[in-house]
């Protein structure tokens, strides 16, 4: 990663996945952020002005729709990049991504230790 500290903020509510992707970032570089429960999510994220929120989609009782909506819809949010980090098929996470202007997607089922790399294609 060259330039500037990048800053990426993971919403996830799966504790170990969270640490790694953080431990991953962080010794790449980044600034890491995280949230573990989807209250709060968007009052964070307005907040702490990620470039990147890597976000779990399936967390229980993560209005993923309404979530990704306001981001698109706030004016503050406009150059934020949105990875989908879910454990799903990655053609349903690609269907997502295109329905709803999401930049990206990463499947759990991937090799964890390329989402730096991931995200750094992103700048």
């Amino acid at each position: 990663m060259s330039g500037e500290k990048r800053k990426v903020m993971i919403v996830d509510d799966n504790i170990i996945n969270l640490m790694i992707a953080e431990e991953l970032l962080v010794n790449h570089g980044y600034d890491v952020v995280k949230i573990s429960a989807p209250h709060g999510c968007v009052a964070k994220l307005d907040y702490e002005q990620p470039d990147v929120l890597l976000i779990d989609i399936t967390m229980p009782r993560l209005p993923a729709d309404d979530v990704i909506e306001a981001i698109r819809n706030s004016p503050d949010h406009e150059d934020l990049i949105v990875v989908l980090y879910a454990d799903m098929e990655a053609e349903a996470l690609e269907k997502i991504c295109h329905a709803k202007d999401i930049n990206g997607y990463f499947c759990k089922s991937m090799d964890v230790t390329r989402l730096p790399e991931f995200i750094d294609r992103f700048f």
